[in-house]
């Protein structure tokens, strides 16, 4: 790559950059509401630079394509090509930032004069249309906000109601644990009082036996 065909290309990309740039900028003057008139200027200038500067690298790729393969060739037109396509999108980019800012220029002498045009009975009307459209819009909000704020009283509610119900049933739980537990000890007590009556009457019964076979033996 020759050092003039290197340059061209370096020279060309800040220069894309730098368009890209201003064109931010001048938007962001524009939302500001600051004057960018300076910097409309400096973007067409630099946009005709543009314009020669890829002339002069057209010129220079058919002069040194002699000496160059193929494929290098091919490479330079590509790069050359590229260079046009992203011209022709930061030109379109531009002109439709300056269009709109025309047809909004123009738009808002026609916004104030047809106000002045309005008779104080309109514009009285047009001001309380104005002021019903906010009071409708308030009372949208305020119907949403106590609608979120009844719903919220609700879900307080129905969750009270619900851990009352759990301390409740958590009572009833301990009083059944209660009872059983009494009532398994009085069964287990019973349990153990009738065994001991029954090996009473197995023992005498035993003894009756055993005295009857004394007897009669």
């Amino acid at each position: 790559m020759s050092d003039q065909y290197k340059n061209d290309i370096d020279r060309i990309q800040k220069l894309i950059v730098s368009i890209k740039t201003d064109i931010n900028k001048r938007e962001q003057k524009k939302k500001a509401g600051q004057q960018f008139t300076i910097i409309e200027g400096e973007i067409r200038g630099q946009l005709t630079n543009l314009d020669r500067e890829l002339l002069l690298l057209g010129d220079l790729i058919k002069l040194q394509e002699t000496n160059l393969m193929q494929k290098e060739q091919e490479k330079r037109r590509n790069q050359l090509q590229e260079f046009k396509n992203q011209r022709d999108i930061i030109s379109d980019q531009f002109k439709k930032a300056v269009l709109e800012t025309k047809q909004e220029q123009q738009a808002a002498p026609k916004h104030m004069a047809e106000l002045s045009n309005m008779s104080n009975r309109e514009l009285f009307k047009n001001q309380k249309d104005l002021q019903q459209e906010q009071e409708k819009l308030l009372d949208q909000t305020n119907e949403q906000a106590m609608n979120l704020k009844y719903s919220g009283q609700n879900i307080n509610q129905t969750i009270n109601q619900q851990i009352t119900d759990l301390n409740k049933l958590n009572d009833d739980v301990d009083k059944t644990n209660k009872n059983m537990t009494f009532v398994n000890s009085k069964f287990t007590s019973i349990i153990q009082k009738s065994s001991n009556c029954w090996l009473i009457i197995i023992i005498v019964v035993e003894i009756i036996l055993l005295l009857c076979f004394i007897l009669f033996l």
